[in-house]
């Protein structure tokens, strides 16, 4: 094998690396998840390249996926979640309004996959109530931070809609 063939095989294999590294950075680059926040930058690209699910929790790791408490009653917060996930194009599957949940499917802008979304509100013993929600991709293993962003963006249409302000 000559040195110029060589070169070639050399450039066709870096090329082969390279692809993987690019399409992961698009893919966090489109999600823009906080990747700077605590609990640092090496548990969170080790997070959104192994997991598949975002969810609210009492004791989340990621500041953002705690929950969200308002001083309005469940009730009109629901109604806000509900025109906040129909205003951001999601597919509403299924509606609770007794015990405030509901379930949607999001498609993601580029390659369409499908996840879905539960979203379920909880009245707050001290007055007010409090969102959670857990988005799950059908497929991958990890999904480069698009569930959290599915959370975040139904968090912040719905505070857009009630007019909280940040």
């Amino acid at each position: 094998m000559d040195v110029s063939a060589a070169a070639i095989i050399l450039r066709v294999v870096l090329a082969l690396l390279l692809i993987p590294v690019i399409l992961v950075t698009l893919g966090l680059a489109w999600n823009h998840p906080p990747l700077g926040e605590p609990p640092g930058l090496a548990f969170r690209l080790k997070t959104y390249l192994t997991t598949h699910v975002a969810e609210v929790r009492d004791d989340a790791i990621f500041p953002e996926l705690r929950p969200r408490h308002y001083a309005i009653e469940a009730q009109p917060l629901f109604e806000a979640v509900n025109r906040a996930a129909q205003g951001l194009g999601w597919e509403i599957t299924g509606v609770d309004a007794e015990r405030m949940v509901m379930h949607a499917v999001v498609a993601t802008p580029v390659w369409r996959f499908k996840d879905d979304v539960t979203i379920w509100l909880r009245s707050l013993p001290q007055g007010g109530s409090a969102v959670y929600a857990r988005s799950e991709s059908r497929i991958g293993k990890g999904d480069l931070g698009a569930n959290s962003r599915h959370i975040l963006d139904l968090i912040q249409a719905a505070e857009k809609t009630m007019g909280v302000k940040k």
